[in-house]
């Protein structure tokens, strides 16, 4: 692990790869191995219009979402919700969710085990 004290990334300098769900593309910032805390995994994601994930839970892992850039629409247990510029949702471990991009979209998504 790196020095536990700090961790600094430039995102410019980070290589976007595919998300877990194979939609989308995702600048990792920091991952489960890089912390001792509970949070496995802060990016930026980027959904292109169009581009839907489809619905899925995590068990054991809360996710919390900062929406930056972009519109699109989160289904949470059936639930519709929009997502804009400066919205914040947190979806609880176990909840159906997906999202569907209006537009390009760019948000920071945050993972925290339970």
């Amino acid at each position: 692990m790196p020095n536990p004290r700090f961790i600094k990334r430039n995102l410019s300098e980070i290589f976007p790869t595919p998300t877990a769900h194979n939609i989308g593309l995702k600048s990792v910032l920091l991952s489960n191995v890089e912390t001792i805390s509970n949070i496995t995994q802060i990016a930026i994601t980027e959904l292109r219009r169009g581009e839907e994930v489809e619905p899925h839970e995590h068990q054991t892992m809360d996710e919390h979402y900062l929406f930056i850039s972009g519109e699109g629409v989160m289904y949470v247990d059936n639930e519709e919700i929009e997502c804009k510029k400066g919205v914040f949702l947190l979806i609880p471990a176990t909840s159906v969710h997906s999202i569907r991009a209006i537009t390009d979209m760019k948000f920071l998504t945050i993972g925290v085990a339970l």
